[in-house]
């Protein structure tokens, strides 16, 4: 088991490490550092940063824009997780707990934001205080899933958990397109082996153990059954499905990051993503359509996600359920669309993956998360050959997470843009993340129509911000949606 927090621990340079808050324990079970005297040495200054106040790292804005309530919730948090040698041994001790940033984004819809704020405040806390589940475990809770949701999806996915089991968590490719490869391009497909200057082998497509993929996937479904449809064991409540309905209402989608250092040595340090040595393991979650772009050294956009929309071919074969021919057709004839124009699954929903949404759970609104793994970061101690090798090249910029009402008004490139200029013309010292974060706000709000959603958006600063070219790719773009939006109100 692990913890989590919201905030991180800052020391001077010079501080002993004996003195680390994560190592205080670690006074009364090992020796102490030589020369010093830990009964008479004063306490360090230790400065406590919540992440959430910290606008020169992290930047986060959000705005209800023209609905009439703010259904977009966000978290910032360190997670600290078991160590992979721990997590495959099981030899859990407390005081070798790596650091993890994990930073999540929720847009909610129906029941007045109930389960995105739920997933903001307890979802990081469902990861670490699950304990390493097993495959028992997991097949017992998609036994779960059918007993209590029902309907011909989780039928069969329970009457075929070997070969879901096999696909998605115990194989490195946690799915198909973990590192977004075309896979009707086998030159464009499977692990591509990077080796550091030391010789060793770094294998991209491979940064997760199936006991880390497990513990995602587990406590995703576990929380949103128990607490976003309300079946936890200890409620007592017997309610028909048409109550539950009623009284667990809507739903939620959840995008989120998971950054920590690739040398897990260098992951003790709870302030590790501020000044990084070496590279790092980004890996991502995908329930629904809210976007992560990052933004590479040469300022261009990448899509570190794919979104879960009823016009998705290969969401559209997820929930064709094998074993129901006439499920096939019904749920074919369920993708409408509506008075904007939009594909609703169910006629209904606008994403076919995500928390809560009971109502079209049995078939197959599903929290099932995509996982998308990384490698970014300082490229310094490898080889230059294989710097080519990296998905984005190395010396990445920024992460953004931006909601749907972010999403459909700017394309991923257009908010990069939008950020990088901001920079550039305001300098580095005044346009920090936070500052940058509510720019774009700034600017849907201006942009915005009388039907614009909810937007949020979240800026997580690399070690080479700032260093994009001067350029502005849709700075025109931009600026006629600007006018046009202006024009429209005059």
């Amino acid at each position: 088991m692990g913890k989590s927090q919201a905030y991180i621990h800052l020391k001077p340079s010079t501080l002993p490490p004996v003195f680390a808050p994560w190592n205080r324990k670690a006074l009364n079970h090992r020796t102490p550092t030589v020369g010093v005297n830990t009964k008479t040495a004063p306490s360090p200054l230790i400065l406590r940063v919540p992440l959430l106040k910290f606008p020169s790292v992290i930047g986060h804005s959000t705005s209800r824009i023209n609905r009439l309530i703010n259904e977009d919730t966000y978290s910032v948090n360190i997670l600290k997780l078991p160590t992979r040698f721990q997590e495959l041994s099981r030899n859990h001790e407390p005081l070798l707990k790596k650091s993890i940033l994990n930073i999540s984004i929720f847009d909610g819809h129906g029941g007045k934001g109930r389960v995105s704020q739920l997933l903001a405040s307890s979802l990081h806390r469902e990861i670490t205080n699950t304990e390493a589940p097993t495959k028992e475990q997991f097949f017992h809770l998609l036994d779960s899933y059918e007993q209590l949701i029902g309907g011909p999806y989780w039928r069969n996915v329970n009457a075929h958990r070997e070969t879901f089991w096999d696909r998605f968590i115990e194989n490195c490719n946690t799915k198909q397109e973990q590192v977004l490869f075309d896979s009707d391009h086998p030159q464009h497909s499977g692990p591509r082996m990077i080796f550091d200057m030391y010789g060793n082998i770094i294998d991209k497509t491979s940064l997760l153990n199936f006991h880390e993929r497990l513990r995602i996937y587990y406590a995703y479904m576990k929380f949103d059954l128990e607490r976003c449809c309300g079946f936890a064991q200890e409620s007592g409540e017997s309610l028909t499905f048409e109550e539950r309905i009623k009284k667990y209402s809507g739903g939620s989608t959840a995008s989120s990051i998971f950054l920590s250092s690739y040398d897990e040595s260098l992951a003790m340090d709870e302030s590790f993503f501020m000044n990084p040595q070496g590279l790092l393991k980004l890996v991502v979650t995908q329930v629904g359509d809210s976007k992560i772009i990052l933004c590479d050294q040469n300022g261009i956009a990448h899509s570190l996600t794919k979104i879960h929309h009823p016009s998705s071919r290969r969401e559209s074969k997820r929930l064709q359920a094998d074993d129901d021919v006439e499920g096939k057709k019904e749920q074919d004839d369920d993708a409408n669309q509506d008075s904007f124009g939009e594909t609703r699954f169910l006629n209904n929903f606008a994403n076919t993956r995500s928390f809560g949404d009971l109502l079209g759970k049995r078939d197959g609104i599903s929290c099932e998360p995509d996982i998308y793994s990384y490698l970014i970061g300082d490229t310094s101690l490898l080889p230059h050959a294989e710097k080519s090798k990296l998905q984005f090249g190395g010396e990445e910029c920024f992460i953004c997470l931006i909601s749907d009402g972010v999403s459909d008004l700017l394309s991923d490139q257009e908010v990069v843009d939008l950020i990088t200029s901001t920079v550039n013309l305001r300098q580095t010292k005044q346009a920090t993340p936070q500052y940058v974060a509510e720019e774009v706000i700034k600017y849907i709000q201006a942009i915005g129509g009388k039907h614009a959603d909810n937007a949020t958006c979240l800026v997580l600063r690399l070690p080479n911000w700032g260093n994009w070219p001067m350029i502005d790719r849709t700075g025109a773009i931009r600026e006629e949606k600007l006018m046009n939006s202006t024009s429209s109100l005059d």
